[in-house]
């Protein structure tokens, strides 16, 4: 049973159009002879109305034929037969108009019938042919077709026969699997540049900040200013603008987030700790901003500053913008880490904050600003982990970030 069954799941259409050819034929000679003993019985009916006549005129015909005219008995060895079939010859002059017309319809149908059974299992068996074995998988085509000229590629292409048809199908499925491959692809990549683009966006604005506030500083303060304070101060300007221009570069060649590269290099502690407190002191001037520090050790073998910076920037523009009045940061170093934590005595974090944070585009129901893209601690967490540390969100009177990296 298992082998008839695959026997018919894997033949041609070349072989059922062959067996149907065949059944065509076999059925169409079944009909014509079964159609035409039908009609040669109702044609033995109407003779049958006239029996009695038949053989009174028989009889007559007989007799004709064994006297001759003078009475005399003629030779009786003829064969009856003869005197059957001559008396037959005329019969159908004994019949009425409508048996007549009746009759004579059966006799051409009994010949019209052979064509006409072949015409009619030719149309039965064509229709049969086209719903079994075309209807199907051409439908299945179709519909395929018009999905994918409507961009909709989101279906799958099914049909279980292993004929040419099936096969074709089944070029049509991984066509669409390869469509669907490239478009998610491509949907991905947009998806990827859009984030870059967001994150790009993002980074640029906590230094153009500074910049900005240093250049007003310097155009309010100057003349108060010792020589000392503006050398200081046209410094971090340009360590600002050295940043940009490196990460301008950086984001220009980038195709996604994840692919920013971390250049690590032995640093002194101290330095690191000089920027964070300028760029907080800098970021942090409509608020109490307080930096508490704790070095251990007077080098950092391995430390990325310019991504330290970044993640310290963006966590620093978050606590602004949630912060009432107080910003904390503390710094610290352990053992093959460099840890950052960022708190403010904001709102904090709700509990969806600290699940779903951290993802790209997100945005807190109650966010009213639309240059904010939701991606500041997504780029935050990409960071660290690239740097081998993690990203920790938790509410201590407020937003608390923690930010590590290890060396």
């Amino acid at each position: 049973m298992g082998k008839i069954k695959r026997f018919f799941s894997v033949k041609s259409i070349k072989k059922d159009f062959v067996i149907s050819t065949f059944l065509f034929i076999l059925s169409a000679l079944i009909l014509s002879f079964f159609c035409s003993g039908l009609l040669q019985k109702s044609q033995d009916r109407i003779v049958n109305k006239y029996w009695d006549h038949f053989n009174q005129y028989h009889h007559l015909i007989h007799l004709q034929n064994d006297y001759d005219e003078s009475g005399a008995l003629l030779n009786d060895d003829k064969d009856p037969s003869f005197y059957i079939n001559y008396s037959m010859q005329d019969y159908t002059t004994l019949f009425n108009p409508f048996d007549d017309f009746l009759y004579n319809l059966l006799g051409f149908l009994i010949f019209a019938v052979y064509p006409i059974s072949f015409i009619i299992c030719l149309f039965l068996t064509s229709i049969l042919f086209y719903k079994k074995t075309l209807q199907k998988p051409l439908e299945i085509l179709a519909h395929a077709a018009d999905q994918i000229s409507d961009n909709n590629l989101d279906f799958e292409i099914i049909y279980q026969k292993q004929n040419e048809l099936g096969k074709l199908c089944s070029s049509f499925e991984k066509m669409r699997r390869a469509l669907w491959n490239n478009n998610t692809e491509m949907w991905r990549q947009i998806e990827e540049r859009k984030r870059l683009n967001a994150a790009f966006a993002h980074d640029l604005r906590t230094p153009l900040t500074v910049l900005k506030g240093q250049s007003e500083m310097l155009m309010k303060y100057a003349p108060k200013m010792s020589e000392e304070q503006i050398i200081e101060t046209a410094d971090m300007m340009n360590r600002h603008i050295l940043r940009l221009e490196n990460y301008i570069m950086i984001m220009t060649n980038l195709q996604r987030l994840e692919n920013i590269e971390v250049q690590k290099q032995p640093v002194v502690p101290e330095s690191v700790i000089k920027q964070m407190n300028a760029t907080g002191i800098s970021l942090c001037r409509d608020k109490n901003f307080l930096f508490h520090e704790k070095p251990a050790g007077n080098l950092i073998p391995e430390l990325d500053v310019s991504v330290v910076m970044r993640v310290y920037e963006n966590l620093l523009a978050n606590a602004v913008r949630y912060a009432a009045e107080t910003i904390t940061v503390s710094a610290s170093l352990s053992e093959h880490v460099f840890q950052i934590t960022v708190s403010d005595d904001g709102r904090g974090f709700s509990a969806k904050e600290l699940s779903e944070a951290v993802g790209p585009f997100y945005k807190s129901p109650k966010e009213t600003d639309p240059e904010h893209f939701g991606m500041g601690l997504n780029i935050c967490k990409v960071l660290c982990e690239k740097h081998g540390g993690f990203l920790k969100l938790e509410n201590k009177n407020g937003a608390c970030v923690t930010a590590a990296f290890r060396f």
